[in-house]
């Protein structure tokens, strides 16, 4: 059995808060406020490489603490609603679907509203 150790000197709410700032940041850069994830990696990592993660004495990027804590980017994308995620194939793009939406107007509040998906019963009768 693998024993997964996740000590970072960021907590997951402050990289949350890194991420979003970023990614809201690139993504309002680009038409149709959307880019590819691959090329959003790359950027959110160039954008990022002053701030220090640190896992087990070693310096990551901010796309290894992501992977490492949601599993992937996409994972952690989809936690969030402000986000969509379209896929073709092997072709897949990040959309900012608010592109209204900036960084500074987001708060925990806001954050929290839009991690979680809420399923509806859709067991309804129209009268």
């Amino acid at each position: 059995m693998v024993h997964k150790n996740n000590k970072w000197n960021i907590s997951k709410e402050k990289a949350e808060e890194i991420a979003h700032k970023y990614i809201i940041e690139i993504l309002r850069e680009y038409k149709n406020n959307t880019l590819p994830l691959s090329d959003l990696i790359i950027i959110l990592n160039q954008r990022t490489k002053h701030i220090k993660f640190i896992n087990h004495q070693k310096k990551k990027n901010i796309s290894i603490y992501l992977k490492s804590i949601y599993g992937s980017m996409i994972n952690f994308m989809d936690n969030f609603s402000f986000y969509g995620i379209l896929s073709n194939g092997t072709d897949i793009k990040i959309i900012l679907i608010d592109g209204e939406l900036k960084y500074s107007s987001l708060n925990k509040q806001i954050l929290n509203e839009n991690k979680e998906w809420i399923l509806i019963d859709d067991d309804f009768i129209f009268v």
